[in-house]
C-alpha cells in the first residue's frame, strides 16, 4: 500500500494536465487552469486526505464537480480509473447543460 501512496503523491506533483478535461495546467494562481487538488471521494462525504483520493485538476473542473459522488460506485472506491471516468462524464454533462466550451477536450474531433 505504501507504493500506491507514493505513486499517487508523485503523480499529483508531476501532473501537467487536468484529470477530468485534459486542459494543460498552469502554475499561475487565480486562473481557471491553475492546478488544484481534487478529492475523488469528497471530504464532505466522508473522504480522506490521502494520496489515493487526490487528483490534479483545473479550478473550473473542481468547481463544476463540487461534492459529486456516484453512490453506485462506492463499493468500487479503489477503482480510480472508473471513478475518474464517471466524474469526467458528469462534468461533460454539466458543461453541455450550461454551454461551457473552454477546454481542448471540448473541441470537435478530440478524444480522451
Amino acid at each position: 500500500m505504501a507504493e500506491v501512496k507514493s505513486f499517487c503523491a508523485r503523480a499529483f506533483v508531476a501532473a501537467k494536465s487536468c484529470h477530468y478535461c485534459g486542459r494543460r495546467l498552469s502554475f499561475f494562481g487565480g486562473r481557471f487552469d491553475s492546478k488544484v487538488k481534487d478529492y475523488l471521494m469528497p471530504l464532505s462525504k466522508g473522504g480522506h486526505d490521502e494520496p489515493e483520493n487526490i487528483v490534479a485538476c483545473c479550478k473550473e473542473c473542481q468547481v463544476l464537480k463540487g461534492d459529486y459522488i456516484n453512490y453506485a460506485l462506492l463499493p468500487m472506491l479503489l477503482n480510480r480509473p472508473r471513478m475518474i471516468a464517471d466524474i469526467r462524464r458528469y462534468i461533460s454533462e454539466i458543461k453541455q447543460m450550461t454551454g461551457v466550451k473552454s477546454s481542448v477536450m471540448d473541441l470537435p474531433g478530440s478524444r480522451r
